[in-house]
């Protein structure tokens, strides 16, 4: 058995910051909201859906060698800009109030760009999810609600999904923006 090799996600998210400080809109308190959820490992580890997985969450190209923060870091950001990317592309995010962006942020990067836009029916057919149409709406608070659609891996609800993607979704709906759009 490997020996676990732990990082802090703390470090690592400030560590980013510190080499790449305009690059993300999620900001740094989000960021450290998002790597609570996950493990920070310096080798890499098998996720509780089976995946090969190193650093914060980080599961593109892990090769079976120790990390060190920096390349951690980088990993995390290049991350963290794929899921912001499709947050814009998809899910009309550059019109999106913040708190909903980072949300959808989290949800992307940790669910991945497809598993939050597609679902496939109980006839095998693939099928856009209600949260991908409510953000091609506008319907912001819609969105946030429909967060919690996303708890499963594996094909299972995982305690850990449920309780993240209930934060989010709370983080989701306190946006000032749906506030003052409420009547």
């Amino acid at each position: 058995m490997r020996k676990i090799v732990a990082c802090s996600t703390g470090a690592i998210v400030a560590l980013a910051a510190a080499m790449w400080p305009s690059e993300l809109r999620t900001t740094p308190d989000v960021q450290q909201k998002i790597a609570a959820y996950e493990d920070c490992r310096s080798v890499p580890y098998y996720c509780p859906a089976g995946v090969l997985t190193v650093g914060i969450g980080s599961t593109g190209g892990v090769k079976n060698r120790r990390y060190s923060n920096e390349e951690i870091a980088a990993r995390w950001v290049e991350d963290l800009q794929r899921a912001e990317n499709c947050v814009n592309q998809n899910f009309n995010g550059r019109a999106a109030p913040l708190r909903v962006f980072e949300a959808m942020t989290d949800a992307a990067f940790n669910t991945g760009c497809v598993g939050l836009m597609w679902f496939t029916n109980k006839k095998g057919l693939k099928q856009r999810t209600t949260i991908w149409r409510h953000a091609q709406a506008g319907n912001w608070t819609g969105v946030c609600d429909r967060l919690t659609d996303f708890v499963n891996a594996g094909g299972k609800p995982l305690t850990g999904l449920v309780k993240r993607r209930s934060d989010f979704k709370a983080w989701c709906l306190s946006a000032p923006e749906l506030a003052e759009a409420t009547p």
